[in-house]
C-alpha cells in the first residue's frame, strides 16, 4: 500500500518528468527521490518509467496510477484549504445569544464586518434576557454572550467590551429636546417610562440618579429599551434608555446625556475556564471595533 507521500513523489515526477525537477519541486534529495520511486515499483511490482535520456516518461500502467490518485489529492487539497480557513478564522461555525440592548444594534454591527470576509462562515444568533444568555453560555448551547451588566456567576468569564451611557429620549418637539443634558430635576415635570425593578437598567439608572419623585411620575414600566423608545416615540412619555439603544435604533427622538452621568457596562461572556476558539477571538475584535461608536453616542464616527 502506497501512502500519500509516496504518491505525492510520484506525480511530482510525472510532471517534472527528472528527478532532478521533482526533487526542487518537493525540496528533498534527488536520492531520496530516485530511492522513492524504486521502493513504489517494488511495491507494486511493475515498471512506473521509460528511461529515455534525462527524462523519465511514464508508462500506461504510471499514467493509470496517477488519475486514480487524483480524487485523493482533490480530497487532501480541499482538506489543507479547510485546515488553513480555520487557522484564518474564514469558515467554521459561530454561535452567539445576547440581550435585545446589544442584539439591536452593537452585535449585529459587528456581524456584518465579521461575515464581509467569511461566506462560508456559519452563524447562529438568538436574542434572550440575561438568564438565559448566562445559561447558554454555561452549558455550552453557545460560544459567546453578550448581555449590559450581568450577575457574578462561577461559570462564566466576563469580559467588558464597552462603556455606554444611560440617556434621555424625547420627540423633538418635546420641551426637553432644547436642552444640552437633562438632570432629576428636569425629568420631574413629564410622565416618564421607567424600566421593571430587577433589570441591568433599573438597577444601572437606581444607582443615585433615579429618585422615589421620579419614580412616583412613572406610566408605564417595562423591560427593554427599544419598548421604551417606542413609548417615547408614541408620546406615552420621557424615557431614559441606553446609549446602545439609540444609536443603533431609529426612533424618530432625540437624546440627551444626563447629568450627573451614568454609565452602563456592555459585556462579553464565556465559560471560565475554557479558552475561546480562534473564531470567537476574531468576532470579539470586531465587536471592540464596533462598540467605539456606542461607547461615545454624542462623538462623531462614520
Amino acid at each position: 500500500m502506497l501512502n500519500l507521500r509516496q504518491l505525492e513523489i510520484f506525480r511530482e515526477v510525472i510532471r517534472c518528468q527528472t528527478t532532478v525537477g521533482a526533487a526542487e519541486a518537493l525540496a528533498i534529495s534527488q536520492p531520496a527521490v530516485s530511492n522513492a520511486i524504486k521502493q513504489i515499483e517494488a511495491q507494486l511490482g511493475l515498471p512506473l518509467f521509460d528511461r529515455i535520456g534525462n527524462r523519465l516518461v511514464p508508462t500506461a500502467e504510471a499514467q493509470e496510477v496517477m488519475r486514480g490518485s487524483e480524487p485523493i489529492f482533490s480530497l487532501y487539497r480541499a482538506f489543507s484549504q479547510k485546515l488553513k480557513d480555520l487557522r484564518d478564522t474564514r469558515t467554521g461555525s459561530l454561535r452567539v445569544l445576547s440581550t435585545p440592548a446589544l442584539a439591536n444594534a452593537l452585535v449585529p454591527r459587528a456581524l456584518k464586518a465579521f461575515l464581509a470576509t467569511r461566506p462560508d462562515m456559519h452563524v447562529f444568533f438568538d436574542v434572550r434576557r440575561t438568564p438565559g444568555v448566562v445559561e447558554g453560555v454555561e452549558t455550552g448551547f453557545v460560544d459567546l454572550g453578550f448581555s449590559l451588566s450581568p450577575q457574578p456567576r462561577p461559570g462564566i468569564e466576563a469580559t467588558a467590551i464597552c462603556t455606554g451611557q444611560m440617556v434621555c429620549v424625547c420627540p423633538p418637539d418635546h420641551p426637553l429636546a432644547d436642552r444640552s443634558e437633562i438632570s432629576a430635576a428636569d425629568l420631574a415635570a413629564y410622565p416618564l417610562i421607567g424600566f421593571e425593578p430587577g433589570t441591568p437598567l433599573g438597577f444601572a439608572l437606581a444607582q443615585g440618579f433615579w429618585t422615589p419623585a421620579l419614580q412616583e411620575r412613572v406610566m408605564v414600566e417595562t423591560r427593554y429599551s427599544g419598548t421604551a423608545c417606542l413609548l417615547a416615540e408614541s408620546g406615552v412619555g420621557v424615557a431614559v434608555v441606553d446609549s446602545f439603544a439609540v444609536v443603533g435604533g431609529r426612533y424618530d427622538l432625540v437624546f440627551r446625556p444626563l447629568s450627573p452621568r451614568v454609565p452602563i457596562q456592555a459585556y462579553a461572556l464565556t465559560a471560565r475556564g475554557q479558552p475561546p476558539k480562534r473564531v470567537v477571538r476574531a468576532f470579539l475584535k470586531e465587536v471592540e471595533a464596533s462598540a467605539v461608536r456606542f461607547a461615545d453616542p454624542f462623538g462623531s464616527h462614520p
